[in-house]
């Protein structure tokens, strides 16, 4: 009997030494995320000089909340999202513009694509196309040209230049996505060099990058921005589906240094950590797309014929009422 109590009690201690080092492994696992997730947002935080964004977030200086704080669902809110060409000696130019009506509560959001050549007026600065207003003004800029292009007020931005882009889509193990046709294109003058076969792959980060910004080609017929942009958004609704798996989770740490690294934005830490706690949800979230439509036409600007791309009037207004319909409570 002495025996079986002794053990017993020498059982019942290494059961409690080995929950009491899970749960300190636990802590010190969550302790480590909430500080990985600050420095990142920490990296990342850059608030437009002189926005609303940035006024919000000087009045609401509050102690930063942590993921597991973040437990009421944002406001819907429209977000400027970014695909930045950033290279040496160079200005930064958007290669990607969509708008984003997110809706929190929903789990939903309406992606609007913005044709690069889209001809508009760049805040109080003459007409130019669209893509030149990242080059001249940064995010800021290319916010005050959208806005009343489309009617609209844009809460936030996000940007992602091409290098983060390459190594969150290999971090993720690649993008599955049906090639669907032969892509070559060469420009030693521009680094570039897209060989993509058709069919059924999985696309490494430098593949996805060059499937997405494909246009030019050697072998023939050159693609319109409208197919160039439909690709684009194929990646990024592969990229949200692939960011929900357990893999995504599992580098949640690598993944965390890359964003922190590569991606600008205005979202305050809370608001990101709210963001992730709503679309995190086991239930499915609800993404749509559409694409801005307009005319490619050639016109006479600063004493040069070129191209651009002419959105009318109707088709303005058709996109202002999706983004409030995306918007609604």
């Amino acid at each position: 009997m002495m025996l079986i109590s002794f053990c017993k009690q020498h059982w019942k201690k290494i059961v409690f030494h080995t929950v009491s080092c899970l749960a300190i492994g636990a802590l010190v696992a969550v302790a480590y995320t909430a500080y990985q997730y600050r420095q990142m947002t920490q990296k990342w935080y850059a608030p437009i000089e002189g926005s609303a964004g940035a006024a919000r977030q000087a009045a609401a200086s509050l102690p930063p909340r942590d993921l597991l704080t973040a437990s009421e669902p944002l406001k819907p809110f429209l977000l400027l999202m970014l695909g930045v060409d950033s290279r040496d000696g160079e200005r930064a130019r958007s290669d990607a513009i969509m708008l984003a009506a997110v809706h929190p509560s929903k789990q939903s959001a309406y992606l609007i694509s913005i044709p690069r050549d889209s001809y508009m007026q760049l805040g109080t600065k003459s007409y130019d196309k669209v893509n030149h207003a990242m080059a001249f003004g940064g995010p800021k800029l290319v916010k005050e040209s959208l806005e009343p292009f489309l009617d609209v007020k844009i809460d936030r931005y996000m940007s992602v230049d091409f290098d983060g882009f390459r190594q969150i889509v290999d971090e993720l193990g690649g993008v599955s996505v049906e090639v669907k046709k032969r892509m070559k294109y060469s420009d030693p003058s521009d680094d570039t060099y897209i060989d993509l076969k058709p069919g059924l792959q999985t696309l490494s980060g430098e593949q996805a990058l060059d499937y997405a910004r494909y246009r030019k080609s050697d072998l023939g017929k050159e693609d319109s921005d409208y197919q160039r942009i439909n690709r684009q958004q194929e990646i990024v609704r592969a990229l949200a589906a692939k960011g929900a798996t357990v893999q995504a989770y599992a580098k949640a740490f690598s993944l965390m240094e890359i964003v922190g690294n590569h991606v600008k934005t205005d979202l305050t830490e809370g608001e990101i950590a709210s963001l992730l706690l709503s679309y995190g949800d086991p239930t499915p979230n609800a993404i749509r797309t559409d694409t801005l439509i307009g005319q490619d036409e050639r016109i006479w600007h600063n004493g040069t014929l070129g191209w651009y791309h002419l959105v009318p009037g109707s088709e303005r207004e058709r996109v202002h009422r999706q983004i409030v319909q995306a918007l609604a409570q």
